[in-house]
């Protein structure tokens, strides 16, 4: 997509009279005309097929509409469709807000949109003001179409935002990005080919990446390699073949340091590298079977994965040195999670919470209604507010095609007790923000934004095509946006209208760097889309 910096449009009822030199200090003062300014112009990507929701701010002065202000739209490509509704924001602030048609054959659009402002809802009789024009750059992309090209912007990182750090982005796993997205600047980076040969769904590797620095760093193939975010080329690579049991796991990275936890069976080690040269900082060896393992987290001078020949957390020093290792019940495909109190370990018949550095055992909440059907969870437990920490068996939501034991749940940590459960089919890790979760349901099929004291549904939002069965991947949220992944396309849902601002025809894992650079990672291709 090519995104153009529209400068502000002024559309004014009347010119300005001008005065003749030399008259009367008593002469009357033409009193200004009225006017309209709207600031910036549409620049959309939209998946062939679906439509997505655009809103228009305009600011008027010295401008008193007739009655009710009532707005039609129109333009010469055909790609905007009725009704459209206006918003008075107050201080002679409007925002006119419509829908794209979902037929569009693929292509870019260019053009200006018309609105026509008008004193009657069949838009007969005009305002004063008969209408603004807002200049559109619109692509709609097909999963066949063409890379339109690279948009290879300088990279700064976004205040207040910390990089993609472990899986759902922080030791919490929120997936929650403390950054406001602008529809109308998001723009299509660099493409790449895949990373690994990973699929999705149970029994599958889920081989999530991690940024740091201006890199990114991702494990598949046997490989742990670290790519530019600039243009996405390879920086370094670990190979593991040389392991009795070669295996990679998905990494986390801290301070300079990337963890995988590498190997099986008798040769399987906690790894820490250089990020900048890939060089090997440590390895320790572990315990396991044939599981693999979601990322480690990194906190306050440890590292804590999910590993051991029958389950278990383990924690080691980033000098290598073991600190602990917690006994649990035998599940894989999970990753820890922590905060200033506790190691948190979600098991599907449990959630433990470990003294970070003694690995004592605080406190275990157990889930009775869990059955162990396939010794893997599938996702991590989620930390919320007020000792709320949230989470579902997972992997368990694939079984019989509905799920088996499958509910969303909320542990009181606090009270040390369940709290509330939600029943669905919830197969992904959800995403939280201040007080809610976003946690995709597949039955019934849709994305839940539900309260996090009780459960209570807030709002949802169905993906529209036919085609979309299933979620690819957790949601990341954002101050003002949901990204959301189908087996399809990957939307942006506005928090406010619940309805999507932006799509593209491509499913996967979702991050965002502390850049700014949100990834799309599909078992065919890495995306990498600026975000500003």
């Amino acid at each position: 997509m090519i995104w153009t910096n529209w400068a502000g449009l002024v559309v004014a009822g009347a010119a300005l009279a001008g005065c003749g030199g030399g008259g009367s200090s008593t002469q009357p003062t033409t009193p200004p005309a009225p006017s309209i300014v709207v600031q910036g112009g549409i620049a959309r990507m939209i998946a062939k097929d679906t439509s997505i929701h655009i809103e228009v701010t305009a600011q008027a002065a010295n401008f008193t509409p007739t009655g009710t202000l009532y707005a039609s739209a129109g333009d010469g490509a055909s790609l905007v469709q009725g009704p459209v509704t206006v918003t008075s924001n107050g201080g002679g602030s409007y925002t006119f807000a419509l829908d794209t048609l979902p037929t569009k054959p693929g292509g870019r659009y260019t053009g200006n949109l018309t609105i026509k402002l008008c004193s009657d809802q069949a838009c007969t009789t005009a305002q004063a003001i008969p209408s603004i024009t807002v200049p559109f750059d619109v692509t709609v992309q097909t999963s066949d179409s063409a890379w339109p090209g690279d948009k290879l912007t300088a990279l700064s990182a976004v205040s207040g935002v910390a990089d993609w750090a472990t899986f759902q982005g922080n030791n919490a796993h929120t997936g929650y990005v403390p950054m406001e997205v602008k529809p109308d600047q998001i723009s299509l980076r660099w493409k790449r080919g895949a990373l690994n040969n990973s699929n999705v769904g149970y029994n599958a590797v889920i081989s999530t990446l991690v940024t740091s620095n201006g890199r990114f760093f991702a494990s598949g193939n046997n490989k742990l390699t670290a790519y530019q975010e600039s243009d996405g080329s390879a920086a370094w690579s670990y190979d593991t073949s040389g392991l009795t049991y070669p295996s990679v796991n998905p990494p986390a990275v801290d301070n300079g340091v990337v963890y995988m936890a590498a190997g099986q069976q008798s040769s399987t080690y906690m790894m820490a590298f250089d990020a900048a040269t890939g060089s090997v900082r440590m390895k320790s060896a572990m315990s396991s079977q044939w599981e693999h393992y979601l990322p480690p987290i990194v906190q306050n001078g440890a590292v804590y994965t999910n590993a051991g020949s029958y389950g278990g957390l383990y924690a080691f020093a980033l000098s290598g040195e073991r600190l602990f290792t917690g006994a649990l019940s035998q599940t894989a495909m999970w990753s820890p999670a922590g905060d200033a109190r506790a190691i948190y370990a979600y098991t599907g018949d449990a959630l433990t919470m470990f003294e970070p550095k003694t690995g004592s055992v605080l406190a275990s909440i157990k889930d009775t209604t869990f059955s162990n059907y396939v010794y893997q969870v599938g996702g991590a437990a989620v930390i919320g507010a007020n000792g709320g920490v949230y989470a579902a068996a997972y992997t368990n939501g694939y079984l019989n095609g509905g799920g088996i034991g499958n509910a969303l749940t909320r542990f009181d940590t606090l009270k040390g007790f369940l709290d509330w459960r939600v029943p669905g089919v919830y197969r992904v890790t959800p995403a939280y923000s201040d007080g809610v979760l976003y946690a995709p349901n597949f039955n019934p099929y849709r994305v839940e934004a539900r309260a996090e004291t009780d459960g209570k549904l807030l709002w949802s939002w169905t993906p529209p095509l036919s085609g979309e069965v299933t979620f690819q991947a957790s949601p990341v949220v954002t101050k003002n946006l949901l990204f959301v992944s189908t087996n399809l396309n990957t939307y942006a849902i506005d928090l406010k209208t619940h309805q999507p601002v932006w799509s593209y025809p491509a499913p996967g894992y979702l991050a965002i760097s502390q850049n700014g650079i949100l990834y799309i990672q599909s078992p065919d291709a890495l995306v990498a889309v600026n975000l500003k």
